[in-house]
């Protein structure tokens, strides 16, 4: 099933895709619900971000050959961030760059939404917590890392974390291709059978020490060719099969 937000007269909305109908959700997303009275098309809808999180939280280094190109050395456990709900950017809006950093990059990756709690599941359990699977694009304001030492001005800035363009349910996140594009250049063609820690690993890990509740998202790395830079006014694309591409611009805040 493909579910999409969308802005409906103001209003926020989950509905159901089918081709390019949109039909009204009723009753409890994280729950029992059906498909209701048809609402319009998905390609004249605008599209919100997939999710409704309390927290967002990353995994980076979480691709082979990513650590290999940043000469680091393998995490033994998924390495992990947070980026703020205003971090959020919805699929076809604007995300940013900041005047406070030189270098911007963008990072192409699968995210997993969640459906129910999760607190001290098992990796075999995990995936029975996510409702379904979307685009994210981790930007990072790269000289920052090296500036601060750290990771929170440069990833949890204002508008960094483009998510959609729609969440899909019933799909397997061990072997998908996710591509980049910055201008319709290929920067990035990778799959997730290539990470270090799978989606499941990585929840698991995360709730032995949090729960992650209804809505919560969660971004399971970027593979080769990532962290590459952007400049204001470039469209960066990320897609992944059997989902579809999410498409943002880069503007400076």
């Amino acid at each position: 099933m493909i579910l999409a937000k969308i802005d409906q007269g103001g209003k926020e909305q989950w509905t159901i895709v089918e081709e390019d109908q949109l039909y009204a959700l009723e009753g409890d997303l994280y729950g029992s619900f059906s498909r209701g009275a048809e609402v319009g098309c998905l390609s004249d809808a605008r599209l919100l971000a997939p999710a409704d999180p309390e927290t967002i939280i990353c995994c980076g280094l979480n691709y082979m050959d990513t650590v290999r190109q940043m000469g680091v050395e393998v995490p033994k456990e998924p390495a992990l961030f947070f980026k703020p709900r205003s971090a959020l950017v919805n699929p076809g809006e604007d995300t940013c760059s900041l005047p406070i950093a030189s270098d911007t990059r963008y990072e192409a990756e699968l995210c997993a939404v969640m459906k129910r709690e999760a607190w001290r599941v098992a990796e075999a359990e995990a995936l029975d917590y996510v409702l379904g699977y979307t685009c994210g694009n981790d930007l990072t304001l790269w000289d920052l890392i090296e500036r601060d030492g750290r990771l929170t001005r440069a990833k949890g800035y204002f508008k960094s974390a483009p998510l959609g363009p729609v969440l899909v349910t019933d799909f397997d996140p061990a072997a998908v291709r996710i591509q980049g594009r910055v201008n319709g250049e290929t920067k990035q063609d990778g799959t997730t059978s290539d990470q270090i820690f799978s989606t499941a690993r990585i929840i698991s890990h995360v709730s032995q020490f949090m729960p992650l509740r209804p809505g919560d998202v969660v971004f399971t790395g970027t593979p080769y060719g990532g962290h590459c830079p952007v400049q204001v006014g470039d469209l960066i694309e990320v897609e992944i099969d059997g989902i579809g591409v999410l498409r943002n611009r880069v503007v400076m805040a």
